[in-house]
């Protein structure tokens, strides 16, 4: 049996695009954990952190930035950076299956360290 050339191609382009629209376009992975607030308001207090990361976007699902917009962090070499929100300075190091973040607040000044863990 002869497939013309052309029916070939629609074939497996539409393979393809079924295939694609079936199949998670981005891996979503969700880091939780607990942090001690260290030094300001409420200190010796503990609280916890929720966040997906979906790619290079950080969206916080619990905390002080939880209604704020995803951002973007280096994820070439770990989630690693800083960055400046309505709520602090937040600042994330990535060791292994570990993610510490900090919070820095100013008004009023506090700071919070989280340890988070990937959700298994």
């Amino acid at each position: 049996m002869k497939f013309p050339i052309q029916r070939l191609h629609i074939t497996f382009t539409t393979a393809s695009l079924l295939w694609g629209l079936s199949s998670p376009a981005f891996a979503q992975q969700i880091w939780l954990g607990t942090g001690r607030i260290i030094s300001g308001a409420g200190e010796g207090g503990t609280v916890e952190l929720k966040l997906s990361v979906t790619d290079n976007n950080v969206q916080f699902l619990s905390g002080p930035s939880k209604d704020e917009p995803p951002f973007q962090l280096n994820n070439s070499t770990g989630l690693n950076g800083t960055v400046n929100m309505n709520a602090g300075t937040w600042q994330f190091v990535q060791t292994g299956n570990e993610l510490g973040v900090s919070l820095s607040q100013n008004n009023p000044y506090r700071i919070i360290r989280y340890r988070l863990f990937p959700k298994s």
